[in-house]
């Protein structure tokens, strides 16, 4: 099972960028809890999947088949990019959530000239 320090940094980690990219809302909070959760099974059954050597088939009677955790991490690697989209973190849910973000804002470029000199 996770730990909830690591549970709470992926919460904060989804919560920041969804703010630095200006489509946070309190609202959708349930929804980050549940792509948290999804990252965390994720991780935990990498690792799993990793200390097993990467088995990626199991002898059956037949032959062989795909391991239960292969299929599981398949199923949860889809979830968690359907919940990253939902919520705008990836280009194309950020469109669908702001479909100016990807437009280059017009700037004053002495404005910005000056901004460089100063640093």
């Amino acid at each position: 099972m996770a730990s909830m320090g690591r549970k709470k940094l992926s919460i904060n980690r989804a919560r920041e960028s969804m703010v630095k990219l200006g489509i946070y809302k309190p609202e959708f909070e349930p929804i980050i809890e549940i792509y948290s959760q999804l990252l965390d099974q994720y991780d935990l059954l990498t690792k799993e999947f990793a200390n097993s050597g990467y088995s990626y088939s199991e002898p059956t009677l037949q032959g062989s088949k795909k391991a239960p955790i292969v299929t599981t991490i398949e199923s949860i690697r889809k979830d968690i990019l359907s919940y990253a989209s939902q919520l705008g973190l990836t280009p194309q849910g950020l469109l669908k959530a702001d479909d100016g973000a990807f437009r280059k804002k017009k700037g004053n470029t002495l404005v910005e000239a000056l901004k460089e000199v100063s640093k």
